[in-house]
């Protein structure tokens, strides 16, 4: 008689081999999502909208290979990251573009929360870049929209464990938005001054 029961332990041992296996794959997606986003984004801010719009719709592709394994345990953890910087490059591409935010159904909560707050220091950065070449009316827009969004988040007051690190995103909200105030009033002096 043995204490130990390897039939059942073998059978353990190839379950965690295919979970481990299926981990490492969404792993693989979730990083090209996010470089996809990422570099969404930065076509953005660099005026290319086209090749903008080619990471996005490259990201959306592997977005539909992620939820594949939604029946994961590890689904959550491993996905959020990613998640939340797709919506983050599709919120501020809707944005520059003055196109309504779809609905993201297939992406997780929290990640729409954080990937929307997110967008306020994509918009500070847009904003700041508007400010440099004269375009004050459009870095106002920018506040706009950085105020409509944490208007809406602020109401979000649910624990951390159900939307983490929103909280925290959107105290830095707050701030990013205050100091592009300041930065906005600082470029219509400088307007007035060389005006005159």
């Amino acid at each position: 008689m043995s204490i130990v029961n390897s039939d059942e332990l073998r059978k353990i041992y190839c379950n965690l081999e295919v979970l481990e296996k299926k981990r490492e794959e969404l792993i693989k997606l979730c990083r090209d999502v996010r470089i996809h986003s990422t570099k969404a984004i930065a076509k953005i801010h660099a005026g290319k909208m086209k090749e903008a719009e080619e990471h996005i719709n490259e990201a959306k592709k592997i977005l539909e290979k992620v939820l594949d394994y939604k029946e994961y345990p590890f689904y959550r953890a491993i996905t959020g990251e990613a998640m939340q910087e797709f919506v983050e490059s599709i919120v501020f591409s809707c944005f520059v573009k003055r196109k309504t935010t779809p609905t993201f159904e297939s992406i997780e909560y929290p990640s729409i929360l954080t990937g929307y707050a997110d967008v306020v220091g994509e918009l500070r950065r847009y904003a700041l870049d508007l400010m440099r070449y004269g375009e004050i009316s459009k870095a106002e827009e920018c506040i706009v929209a950085m105020e409509e969004i944490y208007n809406h988040l602020i109401q979000f007051s649910f624990p951390e464990k159900l939307v983490p690190n929103l909280r925290h995103k959107v105290d830095l909200a707050r701030n990013l938005i205050d100091r592009t105030k300041s930065d906005l009033i600082a470029a219509k002096l400088l307007k007035l001054i060389e005006g005159r």
